[in-house]
C-alpha cells in the first residue's frame, strides 16, 4: 500500500522510515531466507537514494523521465512497439 500510494503521489516522507523499519522486522526473523533477500534492495534503494525520494514526495511534477530512463544499448530511441503498448514508453508503470 505505500507503494502503491507513492505510484499515486500520495506518499508522506515519514513512509520511508517506516518502509525501511518493515524491512528490518523481516531481515532475519523468518525462517524463510527469501524473507532477508526480499528486504535487502529496498534496504539499498533507501540507504542510497532516500534523498531522492523525499524530493520526488515534495515536488513529484519535478521528475525528468528523460534523464531516469536509459536508451536502447545502440543508443536510438527504445522503439519496440508491442513492449510499448503493453508497458508504456518508460513514463508510467501500469498495473492490473
Amino acid at each position: 500500500k505505500i507503494l502503491m500510494r507513492r505510484k499515486k503521489e500520495k506518499a508522506d516522507k515519514r513512509e520511508i522510515d517506516m518502509l525501511e523499519e518493515i524491512t528490518r522486522q523481516i531481515e532475519g526473523h523468518t525462517i524463510c531466507a527469501l524473507g532477508d533477500a526480499a528486504a535487502w534492495p529496498v534496504q539499498g534503494l533507501i540507504r542510497r537514494f532516500k534523498n531522492v525520494m523525499e524530493e520526488r514526495i515534495n515536488d513529484p511534477t519535478a521528475f525528468d523521465h528523460q534523464a531516469a530512463f536509459q536508451k536502447a544499448w545502440s543508443g536510438k530511441p527504445f522503439n519496440n512497439h508491442e513492449w510499448t503498448q503493453q508497458y508504456g514508453a518508460g513514463l508510467s508503470v501500469k498495473f492490473d
